[in-house]
């Protein structure tokens, strides 16, 4: 009775932890579909909002495709420690950066920097969300 009582346990929590972790899986991947529905919403929203030209459109995405072309390229790249990996992602990302500003215009790239900073602070705002509303439930107390 006891084997019987011991193996139905140990049965029991082998099924809520597969159960657990799938999901997780399930939930990671939902948030990466999100994710990506809002990045082509973004991508609309700052080409309104600095004013591009179609040439000016054309030319970030074929900058953002050879990006995209580069990033994946050095996934691929195996042999690499995680330091050099740093250092080529690093790279990569002041060279598009640089490519970026050469397209837009003085004007732009102030909006754009603009745009980055609201950014910034609102996705600071949404990550303290929890925090803030404790810190408004302790003044009030």
């Amino acid at each position: 009775m006891k084997k019987l009582f011991a193996f139905a346990i140990a049965a029991s929590i082998f099924t809520f932890s597969a159960t657990a972790q799938t999901e997780r899986v399930m939930k990671t991947d939902g948030q990466k579909k999100e994710h990506h529905m809002n990045k082509g919403k973004h991508k609309g929203q700052m080409k309104k909002e600095l004013n591009l030209s179609d040439d000016q459109g054309q030319k970030l995405k074929a900058i953002n495709q050879d990006m995209k072309a580069k990033r994946e390229a050095l996934k691929s790249q195996d042999m690499l420690t995680v330091r050099e990996m740093k250092a080529r992602k690093e790279a990569l990302k002041n060279e598009h950066k640089a490519q970026i500003s050469s397209v837009l215009s003085t004007e732009q790239r102030a909006k754009m920097e603009e745009m980055k900073k609201q950014r910034m602070a609102n996705k600071g705002m949404k990550g303290n969300r929890g925090h803030n509303k404790m810190k408004k439930n302790r003044q009030q107390s």
